[in-house]
């Protein structure tokens, strides 16, 4: 009688968790959708096809996404390309899981979107052109320079905020026309995201004069949801804190960066 009764306790507890629970909710059941916004730096590259979706795609963001699904349970990852960056970041319902792009965590953009704990630091950092005559050692060695930037990023509002510069600073539409006004000359400096500038210096030490260091905002990057997406937030921020916690992300940062942004000097004001 008493083995009966465990066994039935048993089946009744199968029944009321249902296999399907075991699956993280996705739009697609047994997918992972996962929107990107290329090229970023050692964070994520590939070949956008025709439909949108992305093939060889790789970077730091690749890997963690495709060790996210895996620790999830889900074999099938789709990654499809956001040409407009900012449409990763408005309200309402998406056609996509979750989303990567070196998006940085902020309270205006949680009033839109879910985010995933914070996975990598992002202050901004300072890469100078080839052949500059003096290195800029501090934020008011910076103000006689021509600075450039992402349009509309972090990076800008530091500029006109922080820095302050003489010149008015130079926006480019993305972080490839961006690192091509640096190599041609058409600014001294730029100020961006550290992952990114690190990245950029490791693959091509050539083009740019030195990374001389690093504006600390505090900000990090994180995973983006539908704002009602919490579910599937849950179950991604709880890998997220163990991709961290065992070493993982060092690990892709220290194979798709190169260099440890972390170590980097904060340039002083004077």
């Amino acid at each position: 009688m008493r083995r009966a009764a465990i066994v039935a306790a048993v089946l009744a507890a199968t029944a009321a968790t249902p296999a399907t629970a075991q699956q993280p909710p996705t739009l697609v059941p047994g997918q992972l959708t996962v929107a990107l916004s290329l090229p970023f730096p050692g964070l994520q590259a590939g070949a956008v096809r025709p439909d949108g979706t992305v093939g060889y795609a790789r970077g730091l963001e690749i890997d963690m996404v495709r060790e996210i699904a895996s620790r999830l349970g889900v074999t099938d990852v789709r990654f499809v390309n956001e040409p407009f960056f900012s449409r990763l970041l408005t309200a309402g319902p998406k056609t996509w899981d979750m989303a990567v792009a070196g998006i940085t965590i902020t309270a205006d953009r949680r009033e839109r979107v879910g985010f995933s704990r914070a996975y990598l630091d992002a202050d901004q950092a300072v890469l100078t052109r080839r052949n500059l005559s003096t290195q800029p050692a501090s934020i008011a060695a910076l103000k006689p320079l021509r600075l450039c930037t992402e349009r509309n990023s972090t990076g800008y509002r530091l500029i006109r905020t922080v820095i302050r510069p003489a010149t008015t600073p130079l926006q480019a539409g993305n972080a490839q026309r961006l690192f091509g006004l640096l190599q041609s000359g058409r600014c001294d400096a730029a100020v961006y995201d550290s992952p990114a500038l690190g990245a950029e210096v490791a693959s091509a030490p050539d083009r740019y004069g030195p990374l001389v260091g690093r504006l600390g905002t505090g900000e990090r990057y994180g995973i983006v949801f539908p704002k009602e997406s919490t579910a599937l937030r849950g179950r991604v921020d709880g890998v997220v804190r163990g991709l961290v916690a065992d070493g993982t992300i060092r690990r892709l940062s220290t194979r798709w960066i190169s260099t440890d942004v972390r170590r980097l000097p904060v340039i002083p004001a004077r």
